[in-house]
C-alpha cells in the first residue's frame, strides 16, 4: 500500500490522478482543514503523524507526502520506522534550522489564517496564487490552472486558518538534527526553477543513511502539476 499525502490548499483526488493506481494500491487521507474536514485545537504535526500511523499505514506502507504532507509523513517515518518501508518527500523539508526563521514563518502564517477567517477563500487564494514559490517554471494548462483553482475554493476557510496555525511550516519542529535516524530508503524530488527546496532536499540527502535526491526539469515548487508524468515515473519506479 502506498500512503499519499497532499499539500496545503488541494484534497485527496490529487495523487490518484497523478499516480493512478488502483485504490487498493493507493490510500490518500483528506488533511485536516481540508475539504469541510476539522482541524481541532490540540492537533500538531506530531499527533497527526500518528493518526496516519495507526489509520492508514497500520499495517506497515509506502509513504508519500507533498510539501505539508511531506513533513507529516517525515515526523512518522522518524517516529514509527518500522510501519514505514520506503520514504518519498517531494519539495519538503524537516523544519527550520534558525529559531528566528521559524518564528518570522509563525508570524506569516497567522496573518494568512488571518486573511482567511475575516475575508474567506476568494481573497486568500488570490493572495495565495501569487504567492512567488508557487509560480510554475513553465505556464500551465488553462485545464489544470482552472481545476488547481477550483480545489483551492474548494474549502472551509476556518479549517484552512486552523491548518496553517497547527499543521503549516512555522509549527513544524526542527527535525533536521534526527535526518540521520531515518530507516527507510528515501527518494527526495525537487523542481530544477525551486531552488530553495534543491538546496534544502540537496543537503537533506547528505544527512539520511538511504536517500538519493530527483531534479525534475522544467518544474517549481509543484512539480505534480507541472510534470505529472516525471513524477509518476519516479515514484512508482521506486515503490515498484
Amino acid at each position: 500500500m502506498l500512503v499519499a499525502l497532499h499539500g496545503f490548499t488541494e484534497n485527496d483526488e490529487v495523487w490518484r490522478e497523478v499516480l493512478d493506481l488502483p485504490r487498493e494500491r493507493l490510500a490518500c487521507p483528506l488533511l485536516p482543514g481540508h475539504g469541510f474536514k476539522p482541524c481541532p485545537p490540540g492537533l500538531g504535526v506530531a499527533s497527526l503523524a500518528d493518526e496516519i500511523a495507526t489509520g492508514a499505514c497500520a499495517g506497515g506502507c509506502d509513504l508519500l507526502g507533498y510539501s505539508m504532507g511531506g513533513r507529516i509523513a517525515l515526523h512518522l517515518a522518524l517516529d514509527r520506522p518500522k510501519q514505514v518501508r520506503r520514504l518519498i518527500l517531494i519539495s519538503s523539508g524537516p523544519g527550520f534550522r534558525d529559531d528566528a526563521l521559524q518564528g518570522s514563518r509563525r508570524h506569516s502564517e497567522e496573518i494568512m489564517a488571518e486573511i482567511l477567517e475575516e475575508g474567506g477563500l476568494g481573497p486568500f487564494v488570490a493572495w495565495w496564487e501569487a504567492n512567488p514559490i508557487l509560480k510554475p517554471a513553465k505556464p500551465l494548462p488553462r485545464a489544470v490552472e482552472e481545476r488547481v483553482r477550483s480545489r483551492r475554493l474548494n474549502h472551509d476557510p476556518l479549517g484552512l486558518a486552523g491548518a496553517l496555525r497547527r499543521l503549516g511550516a512555522g509549527a513544524m519542529p526542527n527535525l533536521w538534527d534526527r535526518l540521520g535516524a531515518v530507516r527507510a530508503p528515501t527518494l527526495l524530488i525537487a523542481g530544477a526553477a525551486d531552488q530553495r527546496y534543491c538546496e534544502v532536499m540537496a543537503d537533506m540527502a547528505k544527512a539520511m543513511p538511504d536517500a538519493r535526491l530527483a531534479v525534475v526539469p522544467d518544474a517549481g515548487h509543484a512539480i505534480h502539476r507541472e510534470q505529472a508524468a516525471a513524477v509518476r515515473e519516479l515514484v512508482l519506479g521506486f515503490v515498484g
